[in-house]
């Protein structure tokens, strides 16, 4: 057995979304088979969701990709279909390759590597006795992803979440931010 065995792949469906027209079958077969090349930068695809019009003579085409928990995204119009995811696919293994390259200058592992054994855990639930007035209906336990401020402002901003929760990768805290307004947060730090 050769110890340089390769990471297993894993990519989840494509999600394809066209509201005028449908692609046929080997439009979306060219669309997988151009994006399995994006798995070489993460070993798990989360999301992979594709939006396609036709319209004025020009094919556009919009992906999402969710990698390492973190959202890419990229669109392109052009003359022909296949021109146009190419150009996608292309600039999508660009964002992926200088995120990649700007966590190893760092010195850290992708989020991935970080949080593999943690994602691997569930979320418990569990449920408590009250010892006074105040009670806890049910108690939620998530892993945190390692990010820093500005990814992690990034990624609630994206998400629209009202609380998101992370741990703060400069600092070594966890961290959760809380959305006062759209765009606006109180960022609560955890201290010992």
């Amino acid at each position: 057995m050769s110890k340089n065995r390769r990471k297993q792949i894993e990519m989840v469906d494509v999600t394809f979304r066209s509201p005028h027209q449908e692609l046929g079958e080997a439009e979306k077969e060219y669309v997988r088979r151009k994006l399995s090349k994006l798995a070489r930068f993460f070993h798990k695809l989360w999301a992979l969701e594709v939006t396609y019009e036709h319209s004025r003579g020009q094919h556009y085409v919009s992906v999402t990709v969710d990698a390492d928990g973190q959202k890419f995204h990229y669109d392109d119009r052009a003359h022909e279909f296949r021109a146009a995811v190419d150009a996608v696919v292309h600039h999508l293994e660009h964002q992926l390759a200088r995120y990649k390259e700007r966590l190893q200058k760092r010195g850290r592992k992708s989020r991935e590597e970080l949080i593999e054994a943690a994602l691997s855990e569930t979320p418990t639930i569990e449920e408590s006795t009250p010892t006074s007035g105040a009670t806890i209906r049910r108690t939620v336990r998530v892993p945190l992803k390692p990010m820093t401020l500005e990814e992690a402002l990034l990624q609630a901003d994206m998400e629209n979440a009202h609380v998101f929760m992370f741990h703060d990768a400069d600092t070594n805290t966890p961290c959760v931010l809380v959305q006062v307004e759209k765009g606006v947060y109180d960022l609560l730090e955890g201290t010992e």
